[in-house]
């Protein structure tokens, strides 16, 4: 086994890279082998980064596992959702059907409201959930909530009040995906749904 000569280029250059890359990678750069990088990181007393990174992210899984899902741990985390599925594995946290079931339709049910958000502004969908049958019946329809046309129970009717400013062309558009126009009726209890 030959004797390496350790320079001062070197020696930055391992405490530059040791703590961030691979010992082989580090080893390869340094045209090296790796037993001598480790050798010499333990001399130097360096350590990876990697350590201190997995303890604070399995901090962070710990005290977000009851609350989050892996999948929205692991965005906050900028890992794989299996990745996060191994952590709390290794920390010994596991959830029971019925919590996994909770986390799931939690997750499922603000996925669907985002859907529905983008598709109401005519946005591009980000999954392939279908939460609209038509797209843009639901549009035009917002349209004429947001221009004063009430909804009722039916929701393929809109009523107008005397306040209501009219839009023929809109109405006319609107009328070709189903929608129908009835004056707002006077004194009765009629009730009404902001529902889309």
């Amino acid at each position: 086994m030959r004797k390496i000569n350790w320079t001062e280029a070197m020696l930055s250059r391992l405490a530059e890279l040791y703590p961030v890359e691979t010992t082989a990678h580090t080893a390869s750069l340094l045209q090296i082998g790796v037993t001598a990088v480790k050798a010499k990181a333990r001399e130097l007393g360096l350590e990876k980064l990697a350590k201190n990174r997995w303890l604070e992210r399995a901090g962070h899984i710990s005290r977000h596992f009851d609350n989050r899902s892996y999948a929205e741990m692991a965005d906050d985390l900028g890992v794989s959702r299996t990745t996060v599925s191994r952590m709390a594995r290794k920390l010994g946290l596991n959830r029971s059907k019925a919590e996994g079931y909770a986390m799931s339709s939690r997750v499922r049910f603000e996925m669907v409201r985002r859907e529905r958000r983008r598709a109401i502004f005519g946005l591009a969908p980000l999954t392939r959930i279908k939460v609209i049958s038509h797209r843009a019946k639901v549009r035009i329809r917002s349209r004429l909530k947001a221009k004063g046309y009430v909804t009722g129970v039916h929701r393929n009717i809109l009523y107008f009040t005397e306040a209501t400013c009219r839009k023929a062309r809109l109405e006319a558009k609107a009328a070709r995906f189903g929608l129908a126009f009835l004056p707002f009726p006077k004194g009765e209890d009629m009730p009404l749904t902001n529902a889309m």
